[in-house]
Parts: structure tokens; C-alpha cells; sequence
């Protein structure tokens, strides 16, 4: 999966990022779990920079301005997206926006309930139009926390015990290396350094059966592998 992300560098890396931010909460986790057990040294970079609808509505009053601008219903999907939240944050978010609280104020008025799923989709909306004009440079956005060149480059693994350290030193990965390829057990690890998954390998995809486990050790889910792709049925 990340090797075509990798292959189109910094701009393959921000796309990614952009459609993480947009993705189900369900489907994020599962791209995730894949890309951790994948390469989670690139998987910690892409999460550096996964950015929410909370960091939207801290970014300068000004910026927010601008975005309002791009669209007539935003302040509309604006008031989807914090529908439900504490009086004390709407405030803060509407002080933010002096030229747009009376407008903010009738839309939540008339809103008399918003479902999890609409209030997801309207964040995303939001975070899309960010993205768009931070591309155009119309606004700073959100700052970018870029890996290293290097990264981008596929690693050549050697023949046997082969280990991948997280930045901090703490391990992240470990198991045998055949013919450049994972191959039989490994231990997947959190940066905490706790267990995180653990299964096999043939000829680099995974095989047999894995388990997945919360960072308290207690099994997140478990079930078998065929060929890289989930088979049967999981717990």
C-alpha cells in the first residue's frame, strides 16, 4: 500500500494525509493498522500531520474568514459540525468569527438535530476546503511535518533477524528477513514499546493467523491472513 504513496514523494505523502482526514472513523483504522504493520516509522509522520475539525477552529480568526468566504452554505455546515458541542467552545469559535456570529447563531437556531454521520461529513468538508486553499496559498493552514527524504527510498532488507526502531530508539518491529522479504514471526510495537500485533509472514505478505492487541494488552482482534488480505472471519 505505501509503496505507491512513496513513489510519488512529498506530494504522494500530503495526499495521503488529506485522505486520512476524510476518511470513516472505521476505514481510517483500518488503513492505519495496515500502513503501522506496513512501515510505522512513515505511518508516525502521516499522523503528525492528520489534522481534526478542533484544529480547524484554532487556526487565526482570519484564516476562518477566508474560508467562510469560498461558499454561501458553509456557515450552514459550520454550524453542523459544531452542533452538540460545549457552550463554552461554541463561544470561544464564535468569538472567533465576529463578522459571521449573528449568521452562525440563526443556523444553529434552526438545526434541531444533526446525525453523527452529518456532523462527520460536514468536518470533512471543512477540512477539504482548508486543504484546497492552504494548497493555493490563500491561507497558511496547517503546517506541514514533513519525513526525511530518505524515507521515500525503498529500504533493502538483508537476510535474517531484522529489527525497525521508532525514531525515540524504542523497537518497532521485529522478525526474519528471507530472501529480502518478511518472512515466518514477527512482534509489531506501540512507541510505548507494549505489544501491539503479532503473526506470520510468507514471502513478504502476511499469513496464518495474527493478533492484534490495545495498548493495555488485551487482544484488539484477531484472525487469519491469506496472501496480505483479511480472510474469514475475524474477532
Amino acid at each position: 500500500m505505501l509503496d505507491r504513496i512513496k513513489k510519488r514523494t512529498f506530494e504522494g505523502f500530503k495526499e495521503f494525509v488529506l485522505n486520512m482526514e476524510t476518511t470513516g472513523t472505521t476505514s481510517r483504522s483500518q488503513i492505519l493498522m495496515a500502513g503501522i504493520l506496513e512501515d510505522p516509522i512513515f505511518m508516525t509522520y502521516v499522523m503528525k500531520n492528520v489534522r481534526t475539525f478542533e484544529d480547524f477552529i484554532d487556526l487565526p480568526s482570519d484564516e476562518i474568514d477566508t474560508v467562510i468566504k469560498t461558499q454561501e452554505q458553509i456557515i450552514g455546515v459550520l454550524a453542523k459540525c459544531i452542533y452538540g458541542m460545549p457552550e463554552d467552545k461554541i463561544l470561544a469559535f464564535e468569538n472567533n468569527i465576529p463578522k459571521h456570529i449573528s449568521k452562525l447563531k440563526d443556523e444553529l437556531s434552526y438545526l434541531k438535530e444533526v446525525t453523527p454521520s452529518e456532523k462527520e461529513g460536514a468536518k470533512y468538508f471543512i477540512l477539504k476546503i482548508v486543504r484546497k486553499l492552504q494548497q493555493q496559498e490563500q491561507i497558511q493552514g496547517f503546517k506541514w511535518h514533513l519525513p526525511p527524504q530518505d524515507m521515500f527510498h525503498p529500504k533493502i532488507l538483508k537476510d535474517g533477524q531484522f529489527e525497525i526502531y521508532f525514531e525515540t530508539g524504542v523497537l518497532a518491529a521485529e522478525g526474519q528477513v528471507l530472501k529480502g522479504k518478511r518472512s515466518d514471526a514477527w512482534k509489531h510495537f506501540y512507541d510505548s514499546g507494549k505489544l501491539m500485533a503479532e503473526g506470520q509472514y510468507n514471502d513478504g505478505l502476511k499469513t496464518g493467523v495474527w493478533v492484534i492487541y490495545f495498548g493495555n494488552g488485551s487482544i484488539k482482534a484477531q484472525g487469519k491472513y491469506k496472501a496480505d488480505l483479511k480472510h474469514g472471519q475475524w474477532r
